[in-house]
């Protein structure tokens, strides 16, 4: 039964991707210029339906994932408790994408589909 579940578990980790977030802000932009990316910062925050629509249906879907992950460092600072380094927003979420030396490359305001994002990721990988 345990070698069941143990397979079981393993099979889903590999086939269910999930994106990598840093810690923190300064880990984020540490790691993207490690790695030679740019950052993929989202601005949220507690009980925001928005937020939580993005996070974990719109960013969860494996096209996404792919795009994210080959070109970016994702961080997410929520606007009540994190320190947001003077990033302006009109509501959440609010995603900003930005270089590794921290000049922003696009701000989306509110809510985007998996559509209407994965255009937005092709559009800046050209």
């Amino acid at each position: 039964m345990k070698q069941l579940f143990l397979l079981t578990y393993l099979l889903c980790s590999t086939l269910f991707a999930e994106l990598s977030w840093a810690k923190n802000y300064d880990e984020a932009f540490a790691m993207a210029n490690k790695e030679q990316k740019d950052v993929l910062l989202i601005l949220s925050q507690e009980h925001c339906q928005a937020c939580w629509y993005m996070k974990n249906m719109v960013l969860d879907d494996e096209l996404i994932i792919e795009k994210i992950e080959a070109h970016y460092v994702v961080i997410e600072l929520d606007i009540n408790k994190d320190d947001i380094h003077e990033l302006a927003y009109s509501g959440t979420p609010t995603l900003y994408f930005l270089s590794s030396d921290k000049e922003v490359i696009r701000r989306l305001d509110g809510v985007y589909n998996i559509k209407e994002l994965t255009s937005v990721l092709s559009k800046l990988e050209d």
